[in-house]
């Protein structure tokens, strides 16, 4: 059996830890519709979008048109959402996929959103998804400027 790998990243944030998950969590379909450049679609499969166990279908681009069918995974105590990747585009290049996010306070200097990345690569050939956590910095970065705007 394949080892499982992990990439992760950090990205600082001026807005606090509560309101950046809770924007997250809540308005996931506003957050898509924040980047249209990455994310073209999204539909909510079963539960209702925001929910633990909910499962989400999403078109986006991030290294060239893809889709993938999403399971969350929410955990309100640790400020977490993951993202399992459960059909999809993703699976013809990894055996197993899954995003994570923790948001976590850092006291007067606002928070972090701490990305990563579990992966088994379907073979040797297949690229390590930094361009992945490269997309989510990018999307949290935008995410913080438009709550310390609002």
């Amino acid at each position: 059996m394949a080892q499982i790998a992990k990439v992760s990243q950090e990205v600082q944030l001026r807005s606090s830890a509560p309101k950046f998950y809770e924007f997250l969590k809540n308005k996931m379909d506003f957050v898509f519709q924040m980047f249209p450049e990455i994310y073209k679609s999204w539909k909510v499969v079963e539960g209702n979008g925001y929910a633990h166990g909910s499962v989400i279908h999403l078109k986006y681009n991030v290294d060239g048109p893809s889709e993938v069918k999403e399971r969350l995974s929410i955990d309100d105590a640790n400020q977490s959402i993951t993202f399992e990747c459960l059909e999809g585009d993703l699976l013809r290049d990894f055996e197993v996929m899954k995003m994570k996010i923790e948001v976590v306070e850092n006291g007067s200097n606002g928070s972090s959103a701490n990305w990563s990345i579990e992966f088994v690569k379907a073979n040797e050939d297949v690229a390590t998804p930094h361009n992945y956590l490269l997309c989510v910095a990018k999307v949290s970065k935008g995410i913080d400027e438009y709550l310390c705007k609002n």
